[in-house]
């Protein structure tokens, strides 16, 4: 991919600024000497942000079976690592500018991925779990960067593949001038996020990453076929999509192909997801 990222982002009409309390809560977790208090009054600046982590952090998902009360006893249980994981998707859902249909089964979908990269990256140690979990939810952060930059045309654009029956990947040319992988690669790379994760965001669908160029390519070749896997598994459930994709074969999808999974192995997994994100749902969305 010889695509620069710089002319991309020059390219959207109205870029989102990465949300202010996941730049500050980053910051932090970089110092040494950082507590939970200093966290907690960062988060707390945020009442959205604060109340949604907060919920999250309560679900059987990252919980362990006991009431929190405050984000320090969040952060406590949760511990740092996973805490960036919560701020960012806490952040995240209050990035659209309204929230209608079409962004609930974006946030819906983004979360379903980042839920499944984790119960995979688990099941199959395919990757490391917190940084599956993130590298789902930024897998379609391309869509949400149009649907922000221009609700218009991408509404229109979700209208066309729901009437010709066509993925919204196949037909973004006709409304973008970049594909949402690529959109998504490039706010990921101006936001300083890692290479890992803007490399799967941008080859999530394709697994074309070269492993001589790159640098731990098995490790991240694995790492984007979790999350093309699990994108494939909330296709085939659902999640995220107006309607599940009951006759998609997942044992057939790059991901499980370069995983080495089987057709059991696949179904069984699949059977995992759905049962986690079912209990989880009504804690990560609404």
């Amino acid at each position: 991919m010889t695509t620069n990222f710089k002319t991309v982002v020059e390219s959207i009409k109205d870029l989102p600024p990465m949300p202010a309390v996941a730049v500050k809560v980053i910051e932090l977790l970089n110092d040494p000497n950082v507590n939970y208090e200093k966290l907690g009054a960062v988060i707390s600046s945020d009442p959205a942000v604060s109340a949604r982590m907060l919920k999250v952090a309560n679900s059987a998902f990252y919980s362990m079976k006991r009431q929190i009360k405050t984000l320090e006893h969040a952060i406590a249980i949760v511990g740092e690592r996973t805490l960036r994981s919560l701020v960012l998707a806490a952040s995240l859902e209050g990035m659209n500018k309204s929230y209608g249909l079409l962004e609930k089964l974006l946030w819906e979908d983004s979360i379903g991925c980042a839920i499944g990269c984790r119960i995979l990256a688990r099941k199959f140690a395919s990757a490391d779990p917190e940084e599956a979990f993130l590298a789902g939810l930024f897998r379609h952060l391309g869509k949400t960067v149009m649907n922000y930059s221009d609700p218009n045309a991408y509404r229109s654009l979700a209208e066309a593949a729901y009437s010709e029956n066509i993925s919204t990947t196949e037909l973004e040319g006709r409304f973008f001038p970049y594909a949402h992988a690529v959109v998504g690669a490039a706010v990921l790379d101006k936001w300083n996020f890692s290479r890992f994760l803007v490399m799967s965001t941008l080859h999530h669908e394709d697994l074309q990453i070269s492993l001589d160029d790159e640098e731990r390519g098995e490790e991240l070749l694995r790492l984007t076929a979790t999350v093309n896997l699990a994108g494939h598994i909330c296709r085939k459930l659902g999640i995220g999509q107006r309607q599940p994709d009951e006759e998609l074969n997942l044992a057939n999808c790059h991901g499980a192909k370069a995983l080495g999974l089987n057709t059991d192995e696949v179904e069984l997994a699949l059977v995992d997801v759905e049962q986690v994100f079912k209990e989880n749902r009504d804690y990560f969305i609404g």
